[in-house]
Order: structure tokens, then C-alpha cells, then sequence
């Protein structure tokens, strides 16, 4: 562990870094997005850390994946905009032999605007969506939060999308909102708090916290209506976003959000 963010850390300082903070006046840009996340588990008892940023930003619980609600399809229409209806990604599974995602995403716009990229996963297919505009990437199923908070902790601007995995497993096995989900999501929610208040003690900073799809009993991926439902949570110092909280948020309007956040100044 200790090795591997060492690594990270000689890599990251292997970037260029010219200024404080970058183009758009951010220190850190952090987009957490917690697989198999139903909106319906947040709450102040069970998500205290999560819910904190519901009621300091702006949040909705009603946000849509794509058609299928499935991981991979719901990340890469979250990095480009592009769902699967209108040309994007229609496969669920990716090998690491396989071609990887060959249109611009999130992470070119971060590099435009000066920030070093990191990208975190916890799950192998997500390896699909790294291009050359991520400057440091891992696949870790235990150690990914740990690895985005070493990355910030690093002097200079930095753009981070951190996957995390856990409910993926339990709601398949237990059922959506069982007790051992909540459990689940309990213990992320704790897991996360280092990683948020090392971000707020920064400053200048942008939260986003989301998911790519739900499910229903012990179901993910139907036509079911809860199996398509997800959180979009945002939070910044810098900047209020009552607009986001009065539309309707799809998994592809991520990167356009980004886009008009990071290009306001």
C-alpha cells in the first residue's frame, strides 16, 4: 500500500504544475461516484458525512442513469456526455486487451484547464476510460480512497474521479436498502470523511458526489424504474449551483455541468 502511493505521488510530481491553483480558481475538483448507490439510503443517521454535503450544497435524489443501468454504460456516458442511445457505450464489459474509450471525456476538459488528472476504480472494466489525458490511474478494490486523498495532498491543482465499489456486491446478495446494505454504506460514508475534510481544509474546492445506477430487491440492470434512480450531490466554497438543484440531472449531464463550472471564471 505504502508503495503504491509512493508511486502515485513521484508520478504526480513528474507533472507539470505551473500555478497554484488552475484556470477555473480550483485547488481540487473531486467526483466520487459509489457504485449501486439508491438515494433512498441517504440520511443523516445512516450517511452523516454524505448527508452534511446534501445540506451544504445542493443535491438531488431523483437523477436517471442511462437505458441499461449498468456500470460501465452509466461511467461512459458520465465522461462524455454520449449515452448509448445517441452512439456511446453499449457494452457492459471491457478486458484489458480490449480498445479503450477513444473520444475525449471529463478528464481532457481537467487538462485544459490546468489540472493534474487521477483516476481511481475499483472495478477492472472501468479501465476502458482512461485516455492520455489521465495523468495517474490504479484499479483497487480495497485502497482507492486512500489513493485520491495521497493525490490531493499533493502540491498544485488536481482533478480526480474516485469509483467506489462495496454496494455493487452486497445489493446483489442481500437486496437493495437491506440492513446489510445500509451497513455497506455506512461504513463508505466513514471511509470517505478523511478524503472530504482533507478537500474542504484545502479550500477552493468542487465536490461532486453521484452514482451510476440502483436497483430493486436483489436486481440491477432491469427496466425497473428504482433500478435507474441515482443521487447527484454538489458542493463548492467557491460557487452556488441553485440552477443544478431545480433541473432534472441524467448521468450524461455531467460533463456539460463541469464544463460550464470550470469555465465560468
Amino acid at each position: 500500500m505504502l508503495r503504491k502511493l509512493a508511486a502515485i505521488i513521484f508520478a504526480v510530481m513528474l507533472c507539470p504544475v505551473t500555478t497554484a491553483l488552475s484556470a477555473s480558481g480550483f485547488n481540487n475538483v473531486v467526483i466520487i461516484s459509489i457504485d449501486a448507490l439508491h438515494p433512498s439510503a441517504l440520511g443523516p443517521e445512516n450517511t452523516p458525512v454524505i448527508f452534511n454535503e446534501m445540506t451544504e450544497g445542493v443535491y438531488t435524489l431523483d437523477g436517471r442513469s442511462t437505458n441499461p443501468p449498468k456500470t460501465l454504460i452509466s461511467h461512459s456516458a458520465m465522461f462524455t456526455g454520449i449515452g448509448p442511445g445517441e452512439g456511446g457505450q453499449t457494452k457492459n464489459q471491457w478486458q484489458p486487451e480490449e480498445p479503450q474509450i477513444n473520444r475525449p471525456t471529463i478528464f481532457n476538459l481537467a487538462k485544459t484547464k490546468g489540472f493534474a488528472t487521477a483516476y481511481f476504480y475499483s472495478k477492472q472494466k472501468l479501465g476502458y476510460l482512461i485516455n492520455t489525458a489521465v495523468d495517474v490511474h490504479r484499479w483497487s478494490q480495497g485502497s482507492a480512497v486512500d489513493l485520491a486523498e495521497a493525490f490531493i495532498g499533493i502540491p498544485g491543482p488536481h482533478f480526480v474521479f474516485l469509483h467506489v465499489g462495496g454496494l455493487d456486491e452486497v445489493g446483489p446478495e442481500f437486496g437493495w436498502l437491506s440492513e446489510e446494505y445500509l451497513e455497506e454504506l455506512s461504513y463508505i460514508d466513514e471511509y470517505l470523511q478523511p478524503l472530504i475534510q482533507s478537500l474542504k481544509r484545502q479550500k477552493n474546492y468542487l465536490l461532486i458526489i453521484t452514482s451510476d445506477h440502483a436497483g430493486h430487491d436483489k436486481i440491477h440492470g432491469s427496466q425497473h424504474p428504482e433500478d435507474f434512480r441515482l443521487p447527484f450531490v454538489i458542493h463548492s466554497d467557491r460557487l452556488a449551483f441553485e440552477e443544478i438543484s431545480k433541473s432534472q440531472y441524467h448521468v450524461t449531464d455531467l460533463i456539460t455541468i463541469l464544463t460550464g463550472i470550470l469555465t465560468r471564471d
